[in-house]
C-alpha cells in the first residue's frame, strides 16, 4: 500500500521522483494540498441545491401558490440581476434550484481556482518549498502541469458531490431529473473552476507575492463577472459578454425544465483553461523564483536608519489596523455596498415574501408583522453575519501566516510578552469588526426609511454590537486553534461557518431537536433587530471568547513558536 505524500524535503519523496520521474508524487502531494478545500466546496456544492429544493417545497406546496411565486420571483430577478443570473421557470423546483441553488456555486468554484492557482506557485515559494522541488529532476513546465492536473481531480469530485445534492434536492422538492442533464450543468461548472485556476497560475507569474496574485487575479475575475451581469439586463451587450467565462457558463441551463446544454460554450471554457494554464506554465519556466515575468523597474529608494515617528505604527491596535487598513478598507466598503443593495431590495422582496404560505411563517418567525422589515433582519443580518465571520477567519489566516513567515517570533523578541500578542490580536480584531459593522448599519438606516422600513436605533445598535461579538466568537475558535495547530485554523473555521449557516436549514427539515441549533454561532447571534438579545446564545458566545482567548495566552507561554 503506497504511503501518503510526505513534505518535499524527505528522503522518501526524493526516492520516488527519481524513480517515477515525478510526476505520480507530485500529483499526489498536489491532491493533498486541496483536501480541505475539496471537502469545504464540497460540502456546500450538496448542501445548497439540496437545502434549496426541500425549503421550495415547503413554501410552495400547491400549484397555484407555485405559480403565484414563480411570477413574484419573475418580477425580482431583474433587481437581483447583477448578483445572480435571471430566473427561469420558477414556479418548478428544478427551475428555482437551478437559480437560487446552483448559480451562486459558479462563484464558488471560481473563488476555489484562483486560491488553488496562487496557493500552488506563490504560497510554495514563499515557504520555500519551490526550491526543493526545482532541485529535483522533475522540471518546472511539468510540475506546474501536475498541480493543474491535481486541482482538476479534486474539482472535479467538489463538482460530482454538487451534481448529488442537485439530484437529492430535487428528490426533496418531489422532482426528478435525468443523469445526463446533471452531466451538461456540471460540465460548464468544472470548466470555470479551470479557467479561474488559470487565470490565478497567470497571475502568480506577474505578481511577487500571493496577496499580490489574488489581487490580480480577483480584480480581472471581478471585471469579467460585472461585464456579465451588465449583459443579464442588456441584451445587446451579448456579443461583447462572450469574452466572460462566467457569461458562457451561465448559457448552459440543463436542469431548468425546457433548459437546453450549450455544446461549443462549455468547449471554448475548456481551451480557455488549457490556453491559460499553458501560459502559466511557460512563464513560470521562463522567470526567477520569487520574481515577476514582467522586467523589474528602475528605482531608488530613501535610506532610513530611524524608526518611524508614525502614532499608527507605535501603538499597538493602530499599528495592526495601519498595516492592514487596504483590506480593511475593502471590508468596510463591501459591507456598506452590500447594506445599501439588500436593504433597498427590502420592500420588492418583502412582496416576494408574503406572496407564500411558507415564507408567511418564516415573516412570522422573524418577530415582525412587516416583511419588508423581517428582510432587513433576517436577510441581511444574517448576511452581515457571513461577513463578520469571513472576517474573524481572514484575520486569522493573518496570524497563521504571521506564526509560519517568523513575524510573530520577531515580535515576541522585542520583547513582548507572549500574552500580550493574544491580546492585542484580540483588540485588533474587536476594533475592526466594529468598524465594518458599524458603518454597513450606518447605510442599513440610512437606506431603510425609503423603503417603508423603521429600525429602532437601540435595537439597530444591540444588534451591530453582537456582529462585533460574534467576529470575536470565531476569532477566539481560531487563536485557540492556532496556539497548538497553526495551519488547522482557518480549515477548521471554515467547517464551523459553513456548518453553522446550514444547521438552522437542515435541523428543520431532519426534524432534529431544538438544541442542535445552538451548535451554529449563527444560530446563537439570533435576530436582535426584531426580537431582542438571545441570551443562551449570548452567555455561550461570551463563554467561547473568553475560554478561547484566555486558553490561547496560556498556550502561547509555553509552545514552541512555529510549531
Amino acid at each position: 500500500m503506497t504511503d501518503a505524500p510526505r513534505w518535499p524535503n524527505s528522503p522518501g519523496v526524493f526516492a520516488d521522483l527519481r524513480s517515477r520521474d515525478g510526476v505520480l508524487t507530485a500529483l499526489r502531494y498536489g491532491l493533498r494540498t486541496h483536501r480541505w478545500a475539496l471537502a469545504g466546496v464540497a460540502l456546500l456544492g450538496f448542501l445548497s441545491p439540496y437545502t434549496t429544493g426541500a425549503a421550495y417545497l415547503a413554501a410552495a406546496g400547491t400549484a397555484a401558490a407555485r405559480a403565484n411565486f414563480g411570477r413574484q420571483t419573475l418580477a425580482l430577478g431583474p433587481q437581483l440581476a447583477y448578483l445572480i443570473p435571471l430566473p427561469l421557470r420558477p414556479d418548478t423546483v428544478a427551475g428555482y434550484l437551478w437559480w437560487k441553488g446552483l448559480a451562486w456555486m459558479t462563484l464558488v468554484f471560481a473563488t476555489w481556482g484562483l486560491a488553488a492557482a496562487t496557493g500552488a506557485i506563490r504560497n510554495e515559494e514563499e515557504r520555500g518549498r519551490m526550491e526543493a522541488w526545482l532541485a529535483l529532476p522533475l522540471g518546472r513546465v511539468r510540475l506546474v502541469l501536475s498541480r493543474a492536473a491535481a486541482f482538476a481531480l479534486a474539482a472535479a469530485a467538489a463538482v460530482v458531490v454538487t451534481g448529488l445534492g442537485t439530484a437529492a434536492g430535487l428528490a426533496a422538492g418531489k422532482s426528478s431529473i435525468g443523469a445526463g442533464a446533471l452531466v451538461e450543468q456540471a460540465l460548464p461548472l468544472l470548466g470555470i473552476a479551470l479557467v479561474c485556476f488559470g487565470a490565478g497560475l497567470v497571475a502568480a507569474q506577474v505578481a511577487t507575492t500571493r496577496r499580490g496574485a489574488v489581487g490580480l487575479g480577483g480584480s480581472v475575475l471581478l471585471a469579467l463577472y460585472a461585464l456579465d451581469a451588465v449583459a443579464r439586463v442588456n441584451r445587446g451587450l451579448d456579443g461583447v459578454a462572450a469574452v466572460s467565462p462566467f457569461h458562457l457558463a451561465d448559457l448552459t441551463t440543463a436542469v431548468v425544465p425546457g433548459g437546453r446544454f450549450e455544446a461549443a460554450p462549455t468547449l471554448a471554457l475548456y481551451l480557455i483553461a488549457a490556453v491559460l494554464i499553458g501560459l502559466g506554465a511557460v512563464a513560470f519556466r521562463e522567470r526567477d523564483l520569487g520574481a515577476s515575468l514582467l522586467p523589474p523597474r528602475a528605482a531608488t529608494a530613501s535610506v532610513r536608519r530611524l524608526p518611524s515617528v508614525s502614532p499608527f505604527l507605535r501603538l499597538p491596535v493602530l499599528r495592526s489596523l495601519w498595516q492592514q487598513r487596504l483590506g480593511l478598507i475593502g471590508w468596510v466598503l463591501g459591507t456598506m455596498v452590500g447594506a445599501a443593495l439588500i436593504v433597498s431590495l427590502a420592500r420588492s422582496t418583502g412582496k416576494l415574501l408574503g406572496s407564500a404560505s411558507g415564507f408567511t411563517r418564516f415573516v412570522q418567525a422573524a418577530g415582525t408583522s412587516n416583511a419588508a422589515t423581517a428582510v432587513v433582519s433576517s436577510v441581511w443580518l444574517s448576511i452581515a453575519a457571513l461577513i463578520v465571520a469571513a472576517y474573524a477567519i481572514n484575520q486569522t489566516a493573518h496570524w497563521a501566516a504571521e506564526d509560519a513567515e517568523g513575524r510573530l517570533e520577531m515580535e515576541i523578541a522585542q520583547p513582548v510578552a507572549r500574552w500580550a500578542v493574544v491580546a492585542e490580536r484580540c483588540a485588533t480584531l474587536m476594533v475592526g469588526a466594529l468598524l465594518v459593522t458599524t458603518l454597513g448599519s450606518v447605510v442599513a438606516a440610512a437606506v431603510a426609511p425609503g423603503q417603508g422600513v423603521h429600525l429602532d436605533p437601540g435595537r439597530l445598535l444591540l444588534a451591530t454590537a453582537l456582529l462585533a461579538l460574534l467576529a470575536l466568537t470565531f476569532g477566539a475558535l481560531g487563536a485557540l486553534v492556532i496556539a497548538r495547530l497553526p495551519r488547522v485554523a482557518v480549515p477548521a473555521l471554515g467547517v464551523v461557518a459553513v456548518a453553522g449557516f446550514y444547521l438552522p436549514l437542515l435541523a428543520p427539515l431532519l426534524r432534529w431537536p431544538s438544541w442542535a441549533l445552538d451548535l451554529s454561532l449563527f444560530h446563537l447571534y439570533g435576530t436582535p433587530l426584531t426580537a431582542g438579545v438571545y441570551w443562551n446564545g449570548l452567555w455561550v458566545m461570551v463563554a467561547v471568547v473568553v475560554l478561547g482567548f484566555g486558553g490561547a495566552m496560556a498556550e502561547m507561554r509555553v509552545r514552541e513558536v512555529g510549531r
